[in-house]
């Protein structure tokens, strides 16, 4: 069976579609919590406490996902930036903030329960 990150890099995702920075981002996220969940450890983190991890790690995805959120958003959407940036920040940001979440616990518990 092939590793769930694998297969998130070769396949578009359901909501991003194919765009570059998202899956920059869940991929960064992915391969850290597989990472984790194949690590010899003493101490095993919580599946929540690895996907806040992950979004640590991954800061910098993070924020090239923000700043790229203008260029793809359509006409509604740039005329939403335009007259409240920063609720257009803060919307795409919390809405990738919880999927990213969500993906990163399935990898985690996905590759936790073959190991």
């Amino acid at each position: 069976m092939a590793a769930p990150c694998a297969l998130a890099a070769t396949s578009s995702d359901p909501l991003y579609g194919e765009d570059a920075q998202a899956l920059a981002l869940l991929q960064c996220q992915a391969d850290y919590a597989e990472r984790y969940a194949k690590a010899v450890t003493a101490q095993r983190a919580t599946a929540t406490e690895v996907a806040t991890a992950a979004h640590a790690s991954c800061a910098a995805q993070f924020e090239a996902f923000v700043r790229s959120r203008l260029t793809a958003a359509g006409d509604a959407e740039r005329a939403q930036a335009m007259f409240s940036p920063a609720a257009f920040v803060e919307h795409h940001s919390q809405r990738m903030r919880d999927y990213a979440h969500a993906r990163t616990l399935d990898v985690y518990l996905r590759s936790t329960a073959t190991f």
